[in-house]
């Protein structure tokens, strides 16, 4: 699911110098039509879809998205104007990130006990999927067949897998006994009440910081520094090679240490590599740095994923739900790191990330005291 979500997400981004001069509008238009408009879309719609997915069969409510997401694909495919280019990719956006997390609260609902683990895994498959959805868009962009061409393609892809999961052996969660549970809003306002949700799903937040924004942000600082394109790929490089090795390993360590120990470590391990990073001379010493800030950062979003889907056993949705809460901050967290890089410079910006290692191990740290000891 997390190829399908990266190659689905990848389109709009490889094709917006088409679709800018296809339909001949302006670097804000295609802003918003590629990202704001769908994003709004989803931040309404989603939640709405996610608090009733604990009583839907989730077999048919992901294949269903996946088809949606294929329609919506072609539909764009063939959009006529700038409008009904902006429909169907919000559409596609809401099906697509239905699609990704009902698999994902599907996988947490059915590994009781090891729900770490899942998550670790899960993740991981994500990694593999943000270097091989990039790697087929740009085949397909070599291969000259257009936007219209590969949302053609890329429609194709989630029909296929769609009839192939509609067609096999899906697991469905456990229900719990009280399905007549109460409205929407009283569902939303329960959960948002269970214990440590609200904590854990800030901390899922912050893990947005030391992925694409510190790559973002880590490239045009080298580049500030004069460091070179070649140098600059082999640094973050490093992180990417560093997170999947560090998944891997934290996916052996939860068989033996309990996950907050590793959530503490891991994430205190992570602040130190990251700092020394943030100060160290551009040389091979930097590029070993960024690897073990990946391995240390890596491990903290499933984790952290993980906790705050324990607060709520068998509301797998109704978590995924109140999660959306926090998506304004997510999305204003690139925009106040871009004000900071212009008015402080790029170093001060990057410098900010660390409050995502540092806020975790604080927060893992209580939650760890306060829990007792099975």
């Amino acid at each position: 699911m997390g190829f399908l979500d990266e190659f689905s997400a990848g389109v709009p981004m490889v094709g917006s110098p088409g679709i800018q001069r296809s339909f001949a509008v302006s670097y804000e238009a295609t802003t918003w039509v590629l990202f704001l408009v769908p994003a709004l879309l989803a931040l309404v719609a989603e939640p709405l879809i996610y608090l009733r997915a604990d009583r839907w069969p989730r077999k048919w409510l992901i294949t269903g998205s996946l088809f949606a997401s294929a329609a919506t694909m072609w539909l764009a495919a063939c959009a006529p104007s700038i409008y009904a280019l902006t429909a169907a990719i919000s559409l596609s956006y809401v099906a697509a990130g239905v699609t990704t997390s009902m698999a994902e609260a599907t996988l947490v609902d059915t590994s009781t006990g090891n729900t770490e683990r899942a998550m670790t895994r899960w993740t991981l498959l994500g990694w593999i999927g943000d270097l091989a959805g990039p790697a087929l868009l740009a085949l397909l962009a070599w291969a000259a067949i257009g936007w219209r061409g590969a949302y053609v393609v890329v429609g194709m892809v989630q029909a296929l897998w769609g009839l192939a999961m509609s067609r096999g052996h899906f697991p469905e969660p456990t229900r719990s006994e009280d399905d007549d549970s109460p409205g929407l809003r009283a569902s939303l306002t329960t959960a948002i009440r269970a214990p440590g949700l609200v904590v854990w799903l800030l901390a899922v937040t912050l893990c947005d910081l030391l992925d694409e924004i510190l790559v973002v942000l880590a490239a045009l600082h080298m580049r500030d520094l004069g460091i070179g394109a070649v140098e600059r790929s082999v640094v973050l490089g490093a992180f990417v090679i560093g997170g999947i090795v560090g998944l891997v390993a934290t996916e052996r360590l939860l068989t033996s240490v309990r996950p907050l120990r590793v959530l503490v470590v891991a994430s205190a391990a992570c602040a130190a590599l990251y700092l020394a990073w943030a100060v160290a001379p551009p040389t091979w010493l930097s590029m070993l740095l960024m690897a073990g800030v990946g391995a240390t950062a890596a491990p903290l979003f499933p984790i952290t994923s993980a906790q705050a889907y324990a607060t709520l056993p068998g509301r797998s949705g109704a978590v995924q739900a109140v999660s959306h809460l926090f998506t304004p901050i997510a999305m204003t967290l690139p925009w106040f790191l871009g004000w900071l890089a212009d008015h402080a410079g790029t170093g001060t910006a990057l410098l900010a990330l660390v409050v995502q290692p540092l806020g975790i191990a604080l927060v893992a740290a209580v939650m760890s005291a306060r829990r007792t000891p099975s």
